[in-house]
């Protein structure tokens, strides 16, 4: 009978591998995507110990969010696999699907075989996991559920068989959970409602987990300034229709429309409510699970939004899918035959929305999988144009990003591609010995336009634009420092004042004055002027940062950068002698 046992359990988990692969296959054919060029920059740069206990760099990844985990995945995957997409999508799945695997485990705690598969199954069907099964740059979001749900299960193994071993592990998967995403800091709490033991026994083997989390915090507060951030903390007054909307929304982001949602969130709640009567429903734990789950998407409710089931309901979907198994497995009012029904409806329901999901993203995916291609293996002379000037620093830092990191893996040496985002500066390129190519969504493919482009003179140099980007920003890793200098003054009891000069290459184009601040201000205000009348290269400027609160307007003090860029010179840092967060970020060349 054992031996039965065994050879179902590695069939139905070997089922689950197969069915990550077979939903995200196409995957394995993509390119690198979205924010992978400056990850790889970053990870090709540094070495673990680096980002992980150098505040400097750590916050060099990201202003708002302690995420070291995610430059590690890189670096591992770029060790294993060199420069190959391939590679590290594979390994990417395979920590989806070791995703499902731990959530049959856990599971198998409370449900039969059949219902832990279906809860596997389900959790990969939905659009949040098909959505990160298509981005290597959310890798840590994989791999901090992975380890929160390894965390889950050895502390259920450990109330039953209390073993210092299983107190070791199950602390080391909560410690690599929170390195790789702030989310999963609040399991200790969630853990402490678990039943099997007293609350004290629970206690004593939860506190090395929360002896981390007060190191955690603390770390955080050395590194970012802050216990608490994320996205636009600060930046805008709290609107809790917004939240109650965004939150409202959910349910019709995981499941077809228009109306299968509100029938399926019926269901669910019927099933709670019916488990809640019979008083087979732990409630303090569920209160604090949908808590700790729900909360961290609060900030996201204001800035940017969820308008779409992607790595930030990656979470939110794992637990309710846990949760639909576990009651419908409980509910012995249903038959078989009934809950079956059920499961096939939330799987076709799901797995609807996750092909409509795919096929929207599908253009943006092939977008970066050619203009990446592009700047990978460019032709001689080589020009690339892209309308988008206000992400013009974007583009550069995760484009030309991936050149540089190319060139370390393969130890050669490496140029910035020209990016022009100004169609008129194109006449005074030489088509005779330099190329244009654009991206063209026809074809899906980066073609030839020099022979659309009418040669001219080249037009004057015009001042530089000013670009604010105020939410953690894709960084390259270090800077050059920029020809200028920056000083600050605070004039009012939330106001930032940046004054400066910088100095532009005359024979560069498309110059731009970056403004990189942790917390979004509600105003700002410039001035830009000539240095000297009929100059075309030095510049001095004036910014009015006005925020909400003092201490959003000290931290924007602190952290603050300005940098410029071009068509042709990499992206530079102008020195502050006031913000040694930005100056920490200086290095010889990009």
């Amino acid at each position: 009978m054992p031996v039965r046992q065994n050879l179902i359990t590695a069939a139905l988990l070997f089922g689950l591998v197969a069915l990550t692969f077979f939903l995200n296959q196409s995957a394995l054919s993509g390119n690198w995507r979205f924010d992978d060029g400056w990850l790889l920059d970053y990870a090709s740069r540094f070495s673990p110990f680096d980002y992980f206990f150098n505040p400097a760099i750590t916050r060099g990844y990201s202003l708002n969010n302690l995420t070291p985990t995610n430059p590690l995945i890189f670096d591992l995957n770029l060790w294993l696999f060199g420069f190959d997409p391939k590679g590290f999508y594979i390994q990417h799945l395979a920590t989806l699907a070791g995703c499902a695997i731990a959530s049959y485990l856990l599971l198998r705690c409370w449900v039969s075989p059949q219902f832990a598969f279906i809860g596997g199954a389900l959790f990969l069907i939905g659009t949040p996991t098909q959505f990160v099964a298509q981005q290597l740059m959310v890798g840590h979001y994989v791999s901090g559920l992975l380890f929160s749900i390894l965390a889950i299960y050895a502390f259920q193994l450990n109330l039953n068989r209390r073993h210092w071993l299983l107190t070791i592990l199950t602390t080391l998967f909560y410690v690599i959970a929170t390195t790789c995403k702030e989310v999963y800091f609040p399991l200790p709490f969630v853990l402490l409602l678990l039943p099997g033991q007293s609350l004290s026994v629970r206690l004593k083997l939860a506190l090395p987990m929360l002896i981390w989390s007060a190191a955690y915090m603390f770390w955080r507060l050395a590194v970012l300034g802050s216990f608490v951030g994320g996205y636009d903390a600060g930046g805008q007054a709290f609107s809790l229709s917004k939240a109650v909307q965004s939150y409202g929304a959910i349910p019709e982001l995981l499941f077809a429309t228009p109306y299968l949602p509100w029938l399926l969130s019926l269901i669910f709640i019927a099933l709670i409510v019916t488990l809640a009567l019979r008083k087979r429903l732990n409630i303090p734990l569920m209160v604090v699970a949908l808590l700790a789950v729900l909360l961290p998407l609060l900030p996201l409710t204001q800035h940017p939004g969820i308008t779409e089931a992607n790595r930030y309901l990656l979470l939110p979907w794992w637990l309710f899918t846990m949760t639909l198994i576990i009651a419908l497995a409980n509910t012995d009012s249903l038959n078989i035959g009934l809950k079956s029904v059920i499961l096939l409806i939330f799987m076709a329901a799901a797995g609807t929305q996750a092909w409509q999901a795919h096929q929207a993203m599908q253009s943006r995916i092939s977008r970066f999988d050619a203009v990446y291609g592009f700047f990978l293996q460019p032709p001689t002379g080589g020009i690339f144009y892209a309308k988008e000037i206000k992400d013009a620093y974007y583009l550069d830092t995760v484009l030309n990003g991936a050149r540089y990191a190319q060139a370390r893996v393969s130890g050669e040496s490496t140029e910035k591609l020209p990016l022009f985002m100004d169609s008129r500066n194109l006449r005074s390129i030489d088509t005779e010995q330099k190329s244009i190519w654009r991206y063209d969504t026809d074809c899906q493919c980066v073609r030839n336009i020099s022979d659309r482009i009418k040669s001219g003179k080249k037009p004057k140099p015009k001042a530089p634009k000013i670009l604010t980007v105020a939410i953690s920003p894709p960084y390259p890793p270090l800077f050059e420092a920029g020809p200028g200098s920056i000083s600050m003054r605070l004039p009012g009891e939330q106001s930032l004042q940046i004054h400066g000069h910088s100095v532009h290459p005359a024979d560069d184009l498309e110059h731009q004055i970056i403004l990189i601040t942790p917390q979004k201000p509600k105003r700002i205000k410039s001035k830009l002027a000539a240095v000297e009348a009929g100059s075309a290269d030095h510049y001095r400027f004036t910014l009015t940062l006005d925020y909400g609160d003092r201490n959003s307007r000290d931290l924007a003090a602190e952290q603050s950068c300005l940098l410029i860029r071009s068509a042709y010179s990499p992206i530079r840092l102008l020195p502050n002698q006031q913000a040694t967060a930005c100056n920490d970020l200086l290095s010889i060349k990009p």
